[in-house]
């Protein structure tokens, strides 16, 4: 009886510590991906960005540079609907000169928002304007 009573706290311990460092690296794992995720999709916005506003040949190829290693990035750690909304993006021309490409731009972005999006005319307000 005195053998248990000094292994079981012990067993309890380690079962404790096992299970806590397991929860903890998963924790970790998703903010990580999180951050990257995130990441990935706020240069390719700031990208994009750049790209509509060059004011030369160089800075719009460098713009589209950027837009293309977010993309990459996208690829590997973006969630299915961005993933999805930006192959609709690409797939109408990712220019911003119509309104089918704004709203479907708008589109990509809720989806990058992954699940707390405002309405899409809102959105739409925010990034273009009037």
């Amino acid at each position: 009886m005195n053998v248990w009573a000094a292994v079981l706290p012990l067993f309890g311990v380690v079962i404790g510590a096992t299970i806590q460092y397991w929860t903890s690296r998963a924790a970790e794992s998703r903010k990580q991906l999180q951050l990257l995720r995130s990441q990935c999709y706020v240069d390719y916005l700031r990208a994009v960005t750049k790209a509509a506003h060059a004011l030369s040949a160089d800075s719009g190829r460098q713009a589209r540079a950027e837009a293309a290693d977010a993309k990459a990035r996208m690829a590997v750690y973006g969630t299915s609907q961005a993933i999805a909304a930006l192959a609709r993006f690409e797939e109408i021309g990712p220019v911003l000169d119509t309104p089918r490409s704004k709203g479907v731009f708008a589109t990509l972005v809720m989806a990058m928002r992954d699940g707390d999006s405002p309405p899409q005319i809102d959105l739409e307000l925010v990034l273009f304007g009037k």
